[in-house]
């Protein structure tokens, strides 16, 4: 028997935010399903005549706007999380992208998850409703092409952010949410890769839950990391740990996924030439990364024994 014909999804059932802190321009966006939105607007006069982070029909609303430069777009997503059906009750899926970062919803696989575009081409940018329907309806989770390290995720979290804040989210998760211990283990040891700049495209009964768990694991952090000491980059410290959170998340729930190169349209000096030296460049990166962590995992510096005897880690 024919399965029953599915509800095409409409600006009224899918909303894909998108982070702004400046004017920039903005794609298409006829059908409405794109929602641009003022990430830290409680923090400035500034006006973009988009919807802010802070507001909901032009009042004060439930809101962490003024926690931008430590939560980045994670402002963005409290805001949906809270309000969004709200103004869109109706909403059934739910996504994030920013102003120079979008989905590419083609199915070209490249060896690394950015694509460049020159700002330009932004305008010609679409959003592909039949493949993300056709994703969603099949119980994915649209997220990033994944980044490749030649080490661990949490060799890599040392060398560029704070390894005393890794320390911390690691002891939080030990002791406060033991149910995804295991899956943070296994992430960040046994692991090289992860699905970055939260970007993601789920249901609205999957990102529910996920805000839960996040924003519950963030609360019981923040006031144990010093942040307000810390400069600029270093600042965005729980933005960077969403990005790795989401990873545990998915993991732990064993979610599908479909993954999404992303187009980045950072400049316009993008030239076909520069394109080809990108990918070729990306190509050596990737077979160096994957073979140095293959050769790390055989000797033994993946610290395999952390996701057997886990106690050892306090």
């Amino acid at each position: 028997m024919a399965s029953a014909a599915k509800t095409p999804h409409t600006a009224d059932t899918l909303k894909i935010l998108v982070c702004y802190h400046k004017p920039y321009t903005m794609p298409p966006n006829d059908d409405r399903i794109l929602l641009p939105i003022h990430v830290g607007k409680a923090l400035t006069d500034t006006d973009l005549h988009i919807q802010g982070d802070n507001q909901l029909n032009g009042q004060i609303c439930d809101n962490i706007s003024d926690k931008n430069p430590s939560y980045c777009e994670l402002t963005a997503i409290y805001w949906a999380w809270k309000n969004l059906r709200k103004l869109y009750p109706d909403v059934k899926y739910v996504g994030l992208f920013h102003y120079r970062r979008f989905f590419a919803f083609d199915e070209r696989k490249f060896l690394a998850e950015g694509i460049s575009k020159p700002e330009h081409a932004i305008k010609d940018y679409h959003v592909d409703v039949n493949m993300i329907c056709k994703t969603l309806d099949d119980g994915k989770i649209i997220v990033a092409r994944p980044l490749h390290s030649p080490y661990s995720m949490k060799i890599v979290y040392f060398e560029t952010l704070i390894s005393d804040d890794y320390r911390t989210l690691h002891d939080v998760l030990r002791d406060k949410f033991p149910d995804y211990y295991y899956s943070f283990m296994q992430f960040f040891e046994g692991s090289n890769k992860f699905s970055a700049k939260n970007m993601f495209i789920m249901r609205w009964e999957d990102f529910e839950e996920y805000c839960e768990w996040l924003f519950a694991v963030l609360s019981e952090v923040e006031p144990l990391i010093p942040y307000q000491n810390y400069n600029t980059y270093q600042k965005r410290v729980f933005g960077f740990m969403s990005e790795r959170l989401l990873n545990v998340w998915l993991l732990r729930h064993n979610k599908k996924l479909k993954f999404c190169n992303v187009y980045g349209y950072m400049s316009d000096n993008v030239s076909a030439h520069n394109k080809f030296m990108e990918y070729f460049k990306r190509l050596l990166l990737y077979i160096r990364n994957e073979t140095a962590f293959a050769i790390l995992r055989t000797v033994g510096f993946r610290e395999r024994q952390a996701l057997k005897q886990s106690r050892k880690y306090h």
